[in-house]
């Protein structure tokens, strides 16, 4: 490895965008919908559950999660709100998109919302047309190929480096908090 990629791999990241779809869960929402989709204790669903734990540990230590993906929102909150095994709840978020724009538009708009640069921001989607398309419109947005098999999602996103923190503040831990207060204010 050359210095220049790892000093860009180790580079500290404020938030983490996710798709939902194959991603935070197994399956489609608008396929399989809130009980056919695979999120539970026995493989494959505990490696989505696993993964969204490890975000909400990251979350807790005062990363951002936004959520950017290609859905009917009624299907998506409606596994967010309402599934038993949903880890990450909608106030988890600080901003979210699920809409049918590109993930590029979507993206820039989070950005704004959110206050933060495109190069603050990590983009995790299971889909390699996604990422490809993210990567050619918006190279400032850190986009990994997220592996094909959920159970090393949580090894891979450890092995980020984004987000390893020798020492978390008290600043650091409400971070995350703050986007979430903020997104509700706005929605009120």
């Amino acid at each position: 490895k050359n210095s220049r990629s790892d000093c860009h791999t180790t580079m500290n990241k404020k938030c983490i965008i996710l798709d939902l779809d194959n991603t935070l869960w197994g399956g489609v929402a608008g396929e399989d919908g809130k009980d056919g989709i695979a999120l539970s204790l026995v493989p494959p669903g505990n490696s989505f559950m696993a993964f969204q734990q490890a975000l909400l540990d990251l979350q807790n230590r005062g990363v951002i999660l936004a959520v950017n993906s290609q859905n009917n929102e009624k299907d998506a909150l409606e596994i967010i709100r309402n599934h038993p095994n949903m880890i990450l709840k909608e106030h988890h978020f600080g901003a979210m998109r699920i809409n049918w724009n590109d993930k590029v538009q979507n993206l820039k708009e989070l950005a704004h919302e959110l206050n933060i640069g495109l190069d603050a921001m990590v983009f995790l989607d299971d889909e390699p047309m996604n990422r490809m398309f993210v990567r050619k419109c918006l190279p400032e947005v850190e986009t990994p190929d997220l592996p094909a098999d959920p159970s090393h999602y949580v090894r891979f996103l450890n092995a980020l480096g984004h987000f390893s923190s020798h020492t978390t503040t008290d600043e650091d831990a409400m971070r995350g908090n703050f986007y979430i207060t903020e997104r509700l204010r706005r929605e009120e």
